[in-house]
């Protein structure tokens, strides 16, 4: 029985020494199986395992490539070579790195290679099994199909190239069920382990003692000979090709605010997307998606045909409106940052009349609704913000602040200042020379009772003309020493009043007919409707300059600029 353990052991270091593994990506889709039943030529040592198969020569970024890892072996038995591929352990691995040195103002921290892929294949996956060859080149080809994942390495490689790496590991047999007399790696006879403590058993004050402390406790084990044998050396590779790597496709998200509501955090997302101009190959985009974490997307576009062919160069370019799901409180649910946008696209690439990969691309980036919108909007347009404080020292509660005493807020104001909702809407176009209206609707969202005012700011007109000041002329001051240090010429009481005379009117091109409006107790929860009369004067897009709403308690404003635009036309015009 120890002489067949042997044997089987020695049978077992001769299928690790004379097998070989390799990884082979064909050209085109063909059937392996049948393509090395009809191969006759003679096998060569150190070449490819398969040298009549046509390999590709460049792959594609984010591209799934079906791969094929072939085992090749000298020709056994059925049975003994399926308890060795149930002790065979195969992985493979894929490495991005450079085929050509950086440039010279690169960094040279980058590492030398960067794993992009690796699987394991399962011992469920049933390999193909071809035997080839008579006599001493009989040969027994194992084959199994893998679908390897073309990632996007994380590191910058200078014209980057792709390898494939499989490795093999013989596993040892299984432990014999109980009452087997023989084991492959436990051989019988064996000597036990070394006493440690036999010295001690002469000792006197241990009569009747034995001690025993096995040297395996301590020290490291080493295998039995077929054992060592056999798991030293791992199964030897064969031919390691290595391919360029391009990709197929670039892509950029622009974001755009729009002019809405203030309640309206949507975005504009534009996507352009590019098909690699330094490629030679006509792309066919089967499908591009947009979805957000926390919120949805709307298509702006029409559908793309999926059966059109895009030349290396092309452009296209898809709109979305992409809008966050709101907290109770009006801010994106799940904050500044939680928000994520992923991208995905299909797309199918013609190298070859034989040759159409798939590129899946799944992109992910984060989107923030919020950065772009100053703190007074924000507050208004259903979101918690910092006050702007009132500094004013009237003695009358129902006095309301100039335009111009508001003062920045400050690091010490509280989300709970103010807190309401303001929302404006009107009507799309109107009539020069007639009235019409905005209807504001507001919302108190804070926890006590409000007294609000709303002002409308129209927009006012700078005159950007400097003044040139003039000699002094004067008649009541007399003669002046011309060493005298003189003031500006506006004092001089002539050029103030010429100026003012001179001065340029500007005509209005929008009146607020509603001078303000005042609302006495708006307890928390509760909601008031409010109109504001407008006058147009002149056809084209008017504007306001903002809305101010102050709490007549405290006296904190905020002003609100994000505003409806307004279209004047004339009256027949209108449609």
């Amino acid at each position: 029985m120890a002489a067949s353990s042997e044997a089987q052991a020695r049978a077992s270091v001769e299928f690790v020494e004379s097998s070989v593994l390799e990884a082979v990506v064909p050209s085109s889709d063909i059937d392996i199986e049948a393509e090395l039943g009809s191969w006759d030529g003679p096998t060569e040592d150190g070449g490819s395992i398969l040298p009549f198969l046509s390999q590709r020569h460049v792959l594609l970024l984010d591209e799934l490539l079906a791969a094929y890892i072939v085992f090749r072996t000298p020709s056994l038995d059925d049975d003994i070579l399926k308890s060795y591929l149930a002790r065979l352990l195969v992985n493979v691995e894929a490495f991005a790195f450079s085929t050509s040195p950086p440039p010279e103002q690169e960094p040279k921290d980058v590492p030398p290679k960067e794993l992009i892929h690796s699987s394991t294949i399962n011992h469920t996956d049933e390999p193909t099994v071809v035997n080839h060859g008579e006599g001493d080149d009989a040969y027994t080809y194992v084959i199994w199909k893998v679908d390897i994942f073309i990632a996007r390495p994380q590191g910058r490689f200078h014209k980057p190239g792709v390898y494939f790496q499989p490795t093999a590991s013989f596993k040892p047999a299984e432990r014999p069920k109980k009452g087997a007399l023989e084991d492959e790696y436990l051989p019988s006879r064996a000597p036990t382990a070394l006493n440690l403590l036999q010295s001690f058993e002469t000792d006197p004050a241990l009569t009747g003692i034995h001690p025993r402390l096995s040297a395996m406790r301590i020290s490291k084990v080493t295998p039995s000979a077929p054992v060592a044998r056999e798991m030293a050396r791992p199964i030897r590779n064969g031919q390691r090709p290595v391919f360029r790597v391009l990709p197929a496709l670039a892509w950029r998200i622009r974001y755009s605010r729009t002019q809405a509501s203030l309640s309206d955090l949507s975005l504009m997302a534009s996507l352009d997307l590019e098909v690699a101009q330094f490629s030679t190959y006509d792309v066919r985009i089967k499908n591009v998606g947009l979805t957000l974490h926390g919120g949805n997307v709307k298509a702006l576009n029409d559908e793309q045909d999926a059966a059109a062919v895009h030349r290396p160069g092309d452009q296209l370019t898809y709109l979305y409106k992409i809008k966050p799901d709101l907290a109770p409180d009006g801010t994106p649910s799940l904050g500044s940052k939680g928000h994520c946008l992923t991208l995905t696209i299909e797309a199918n690439v013609s190298i070859s009349a034989q040759c159409r990969p798939n590129v899946g691309i799944e992109w992910r980036t984060p989107v923030d609704f919020v950065s772009e919108q100053a703190a007074s909007l924000m507050k208004a347009a259903h979101r918690s913000s910092s006050s702007a404080i009132q500094s004013t020292n009237t003695h009358n509660p129902d006095a309301l602040p100039a335009h111009d005493t508001q003062i920045k807020p400050g690091p010490e104001a509280t989300q709970d200042d103010i807190n309401i909702t303001l929302t404006v809407s009107g009507p799309p176009q109107v009539r020069v020379g007639e009235i019409f209206t905005w209807d504001v609707f507001i919302v108190n969202r804070s926890q006590k009772t409000r007294r609000l005012a709303i002002l409308v700011i129209a927009k006012r007109k700078r005159d950007f003309e400097r003044h040139q000041s003039h000699p002094s002329t004067s008649s009541a001051g007399g003669l002046r020493s011309e060493k005298e240090l003189l003031t500006t010429a506006v004092v001089d009481e002539n050029i103030v009043y010429a100026k003012q005379k001179s001065a340029r009117t500007e005509t209005s091109e929008l009146i607020c007919l509603t001078t303000d409006i005042r609302l006495g107790q708006l307890s928390p929860g509760s909601c008031y409707t409010a109109d504001l009369r407008f006058l147009a004067l002149s056809a084209g897009v008017l504007f306001v300059e903002s809305i101010r709403v102050i709490d007549l308690n405290t006296n904190e404003a905020v002003d609100i600029r994000d505003l409806p635009s307004i279209v004047a036309v004339e009256s027949e015009r209108l449609q």
